[in-house]
């Protein structure tokens, strides 16, 4: 099963050291989705960031982008 790596950037970067094994593509995009959902729920975010500022930006396991987006659009709209 595939590895997807999900960073977050700004003004710094977050990066997924570990990754998340999924299906797909298609599964990445949602599982992107739920992740920043969860993050901009509360307007603060975690540790106290504003999170819809930020960008997502996945990368498979060879590094490669596959898709990025801010975090206050949904990821499927980036296809």
């Amino acid at each position: 099963m595939p590895k997807y790596y999900f960073h977050l950037l700004d003004k710094e970067t977050i990066p997924d050291s570990e990754g998340t094994e999924l299906a797909d593509l298609a599964e990445a995009r949602r599982h992107a989705d739920v992740v920043a959902r969860e993050l901009t729920y509360n307007s603060a975010g975690i540790l106290d960031r504003c999170w819809s500022e930020w960008t997502m930006s996945v990368h498979d396991d060879h590094g490669k982008e596959l898709f990025s987006f801010r975090l206050s659009e949904p990821s499927s709209a980036d296809k």
